[in-house]
């Protein structure tokens, strides 16, 4: 089977002459519609392609065969050469530019680039330090303490469990929803405050076992609930503060969200997600109260600069990053661990 392109004035005269000349059943393809102003040459005014047993090709089906290669050939070697001379063109920039710094700022410019952090944020924090102090930057200690200044800036905080209102926990599907909020009532149960979890998954009740055995090891009080009307009335009923983790369904969490309007929401995003996947479930609950951000399963990935990369980017606060499947495995969400993580890593 081959594609065979033929052009007529019109569309309807085209498939006219089409059926009379292979048939009513013949498979179309594509049809085109020209602009009759072209790119230095004429064309018809469509092109209708078929799908045809293999038939020699005619003479004219075999020039523009031909020029239709040649042409491709032609923009991708084009694009090819362009992004690669681009590429080089930026990279001997920043070599140039780097040379001009001091070398601890090299140095650090060095490691979180290679830790994962972008390439141009990077630049951009080391030429702010440079501009901010100076010589200065020519002894390591300052030059890092400068740094984590400018990162700082950049990176706000939130710690929501120090008030009684309740919590909503967002986030796709695997993230690790449950898992933060056994972490986080257990912290907030350590620390003295009356905490217990409301639980909503109308749909696999995948958590209903795990969330009782956590309850009976722990004392945190938890209930289940299939009903989004039921969410806002048993969430207010509670006393203490209330933990709600809604199953990973965006569209059933639309619903449960819709009645827990009042509430703040926690997203929970696991730090090797892509940056667009990200974005996208964010802007799906951008209008619905959000509070902060948590950052699950650190410990699954072995460069973290990807990670504050994207905290800087999505420009919410940051409420907590977990690892492992401890319950105190919660690490310190201040500007401090983000800095350490952006220039060490990994730090546990």
């Amino acid at each position: 089977m081959k594609v065979r392109t033929h052009s007529f004035d019109d569309i309807r005269k085209g498939m006219e002459s089409i059926k009379e000349q292979y048939g009513p059943d013949t498979i179309i393809m594509d049809i085109k519609q020209n602009n009759l102003d072209g790119y230095g040459w004429t064309k018809k005014g469509c092109e209708i392609s078929i799908a045809v047993e293999d038939v020699p090709a005619t003479p004219e089906e075999d020039y523009l065969g031909e020029l239709r290669r040649g042409t491709e050939a032609v923009w991708q070697y084009t694009t090819k050469y362009l992004t690669e001379r681009l590429g080089t063109m930026e990279s001997e920039m920043i070599r140039d530019r780097m040379k001009t710094y001091p070398l601890p700022l090299k140095v650090l410019f060095e490691k979180i680039a290679k830790n994962g952090f972008n390439i141009h944020f990077a630049l951009e924090l080391v030429s702010e330090v440079y501009a901010e102090v100076g010589h200065l930057a020519e002894n390591s200690t300052k030059a890092i303490f400068f740094l984590k200044t400018a990162i700082a800036r950049r990176i706000s905080t939130y710690r929501p469990v120090d008030s009684p209102e309740p919590l909503v926990f967002l986030g796709p599907t695997g993230s690790g929803k449950t898992e933060t909020v056994k972490k986080l009532s257990k912290m907030v149960s350590d620390e003295g405050m009356p905490v217990s979890i409301l639980s909503f998954d109308p749909v696999k009740k995948s958590s209903h076992d795990e969330l009782l055995a956590f309850s009976e090891s722990t004392g945190v009080p938890v209930q289940f609930t299939t009903n989004p009307e039921d969410l806002f009335v048993k969430a207010k009923r509670n006393t203490g503060k209330t933990l709600i983790d809604l199953t990973g369904q965006v569209e059933i969490q639309k619903q449960a969200v819709e009645q827990l309007k009042e509430f703040k929401k926690i997203i929970v995003l696991p730090a090797g997600a892509r940056d667009e996947k990200m974005e996208q479930y964010l802007k799906i609950f951008q209008n619905c109260n959000i509070a902060g951000l948590v950052f699950s399963k650190l410990d699954e990935e072995e460069n973290l600069g990807s990670l504050c990369c994207n905290v800087i980017k999505l420009g919410r606060p940051v409420c907590f990053m977990t690892k492992g499947i401890g319950f105190n495995d919660i690490l310190p969400h201040d500007k401090e661990t983000f800095s350490r993580i952006l220039i060490e890593g990994a730090i546990w």
